[in-house]
């Protein structure tokens, strides 16, 4: 039932992100206006869907602890990530500025505009939304600060005033309103709320406009591209998965099925949009980055559902 969901929900998204190339494709949807359609997701709906959808969750501490163990183990994922993507960058031989791409894109996905709606469709309630944001909150940590000190070649020092914006606000009222049962009147949360839901076709729309728009013929050329691919959409979220439901099991950590799909899946998402922005900002190979993006992005529509069957073949 969970995979039918998946496949119904990526035709969604497909049909939607061929709206936003057509809409690149011919003019109607220039720069300018991808700049604000991404702005207005990040910085309006997105951090909407996330106040609204930890407002209306009743609080446990079974779904608290799940949250920590998401939030935690996150780390664990990028960690090993990252030790995968420098070793796949060093066989192939890779220079220095295209080894940094290769390793981010294979730590970092598309948590947000891909995950947040999918996770939304495969568990509806709020819950799939909560254990996104939890992953979302670590990954962030990492994406800027340690993404932009990489790209940046190390004259960016810091990056920590980028953590300061409303999206992790709206993830830390968020988490505290779940944690201590605080109530909120149930006009605004309708109002936010529906707002909110504009995330996930609006995300969809931005890829496609994007993807269309990154001029990425050349790009795809390069080898390393399909193999971060491989690494990145299957043999690094099949690994995961089995050796988190031993460590889980040999340590006697409950942890919930939803929690753990989310936990694993997030890994499995395609390279994440940021870096393409960050490589362009910093000087980095860009073109290389949108070949990530495009590629991994076509291919996640076959490997999300098989990692989502793969899983729970775990969990019987």
């Amino acid at each position: 039932m969970g995979s039918e969901v998946i496949i119904h929900q990526l035709l969604i998204f497909g049909v939607l992100m061929v709206v936003g190339a057509l809409g690149s494709y011919f003019g109607i949807i220039k720069d300018e206006a991808k700049d604000f359609l991404s702005r207005f997701i990040i910085d309006i709906t997105l951090p909407c869907l996330i106040f609204s959808t930890f407002a209306k969750i009743d609080s446990n501490p079974t779904l608290l602890i799940n949250g920590l163990l998401v939030f935690g183990f996150t780390f664990v994922n990028l960690a090993i990530a990252l030790f995968a993507g420098t070793v796949s960058a060093r066989l192939q031989g890779l220079n220095p500025a295209n080894t940094t791409v290769h390793s981010l894109h294979t730590m970092f996905g598309n948590i947000v505009f891909l995950g947040y709606p999918l996770f939304d469709a495969l568990f509806p309630g709020g819950i799939g939304i909560f254990y996104a944001a939890a992953y979302q909150l670590a990954s962030n940590s990492v994406t800027f600060t340690y993404g932009i000190y990489r790209l940046s070649a190390g004259q960016a020092k810091s990056g920590l005033k980028s953590l300061l914006n409303i999206n992790t606000f709206a993830l830390l009222i968020g988490f505290t309103i779940t944690a201590f049962g605080i109530k909120i009147p149930a006009f605004f949360i309708d109002a936010l709320s529906g707002l909110g839901k504009a995330t996930s076709p609006l995300s969809m729309v931005y890829i496609g406009a994007l993807l269309m728009g990154l001029g990425i013929r050349k790009s795809v050329s390069h080898k390393s591209i399909y193999l971060l691919s491989l690494n990145k959409l299957i043999l690094l979220p099949v690994f995961l998965g089995f050796i988190y439901l031993w460590v889980f099991r040999f340590f006697n950590l409950q942890i919930s099925s939803e929690a753990f799909i989310v936990l694993v899946m997030q890994m499995a998402m395609p390279c994440q949009t940021i870096i393409v922005v960050m490589s362009r900002r910093y000087g980095g190979n860009y073109q290389l980055a949108a070949g990530n993006l495009f590629v991994s992005t076509i291919l996640s529509i076959a490997t999300l559902p098989a990692i989502y069957i793969y899983l729970n073949f775990l969990l019987k």
